[in-house]
């Protein structure tokens, strides 16, 4: 066989079998949404397998709820004075004595931190000279004072205020690392039976069989810390004392799972 005729017949090979692919049938995958009352899911299939699979994605979400294990109250006092060096003084003489008064109702160094110090300029526009013109120095201090006793956050704000505290932020109730861990574990436990529960409905309604779960994620899990802020009349010298009720702390979880169906 001479060479042309080689050449022929493996090209006519060459034919043949790129013929045989294109007569493959190649896979499909259909996707189709459904509205229901759980909200709206979607089942996939594939086509063209031995076996057509089919999957069902739900999504789970659960919510709990626990007393907070501890506060922290941001306060501290805003002083004004003609030179820098007279605006800080005064307004560490006052610092101290909120530490001091703090002291008195149980609350140690440890538990207090700074979170803010700045020193500004106060200043006015002079119509005469079209400038600015320096009046004064503002000195600012916030300190975060922490304690386990939440029912204790009314005292230290009073006793602040009492001792020349004029700026009270924000009260934040929230939770120990530990305790936060293990509600974020249970909500996840209750997120993936709210799942189940959703499947097990939609799945009766069609008139299908969840054979297994195919595939799961966690969506998120959101810890969202009780916060009250303002707190004006304690700040304006109200005699009556400060009454501070704490709210619950929710930690909230959601998965995304895929069951597969038969």
């Amino acid at each position: 066989m001479d060479l042309t005729k080689i050449l022929l017949v493996a090209i006519l090979i060459v034919a043949v079998m790129s013929l045989g692919v294109l007569m493959i049938k190649p896979e499909t995958e259909t996707i189709e949404r459904i509205p229901s009352e759980y909200g709206d899911f979607k089942i996939l299939s594939s086509e063209g397998t031995e076996e057509p699979k089919y999957l069902l994605n739900v999504n789970g979400e659960a919510k709990i709820s626990a007393d907070p294990e501890k506060v922290e109250v941001y306060l501290g006092a805003e002083t004004d004075a003609k030179t820098a060096k007279e605006s800080q003084q005064d307004n560490a003489d006052i610092m101290q004595a909120i530490r001091d008064s703090l002291k008195l109702i149980g609350i140690s160094s440890e538990d207090i931190e700074t979170t803010e110090y700045s020193l500004t300029v106060i200043q006015h526009w002079d119509e005469d000279t079209e400038k600015y013109v320096i009046t004064g120095y503002r000195t600012t201090h916030i300190i975060k004072i922490e304690s386990t006793d939440i029912n204790k956050a009314g005292d230290i704000i009073d006793k602040a205020v009492q001792n020349g505290a004029n700026k009270v932020s924000n009260v934040v109730f929230s939770l120990t690392d530990e305790k936060i861990e293990k509600m974020r574990l249970d909500a996840l436990k209750k997120a993936g039976i709210n799942a189940k529960e959703k499947a097990d409905a939609i799945a009766d309604s069609l008139d299908v069989t969840i054979k297994r779960v195919y595939q799961v994620s966690e969506s998120y899990v959101y810890y969202s810390p009780y916060v009250q802020r303002g707190y004006e009349m304690a700040v304006s010298g109200a005699a009556a004392p400060t009454e501070i009720s704490p709210g619950q702390i929710e930690v909230s979880a959601s998965l995304s799972v895929s069951y597969e169906l038969v």
